[in-house]
């Protein structure tokens, strides 16, 4: 998914656990990773507040995947599986039919 439009990532913004949000898991190789988005000259996870807004992007940008909540349990295996992929942040309730988003911050 490309976000190159997207309003610019502002490293000022503060960090934010991903922990409580849905992230969309999508099919890589025999396993399973959560979607990201390229935007500007970063990656970022994409992740969501609610069920909703995730399943609702998932709507409108005809992705493939499995929305799924970030707790404490899987929290460890979503950062395992997004690691060495050189990830600059997370982007939070991305919309895209405005190609814009509501925050983004520094992933942990």
């Amino acid at each position: 998914m490309n976000a190159a439009a997207a309003r610019t990532y502002d490293p000022q913004v503060k960090g934010s656990s991903i922990e409580n949000l849905w992230v969309i898991l999508v099919t890589e190789g025999s396993g399973k990773t959560p979607m990201l988005a390229r935007a500007g000259d970063g990656l970022y996870l994409l992740a969501f507040r609610t069920g909703f807004t995730a399943r609702k992007f998932m709507t409108d940008s005809g992705a493939q995947g499995e929305p799924r909540m970030v707790v404490g349990s899987v929290k460890p295996e979503i950062l395992a599986s997004v690691e060495g992929k050189g990830i600059t942040g997370v982007l939070v309730d991305y919309d895209f039919t405005t190609n814009a988003y509501r925050e983004a911050g520094l992933m942990y």
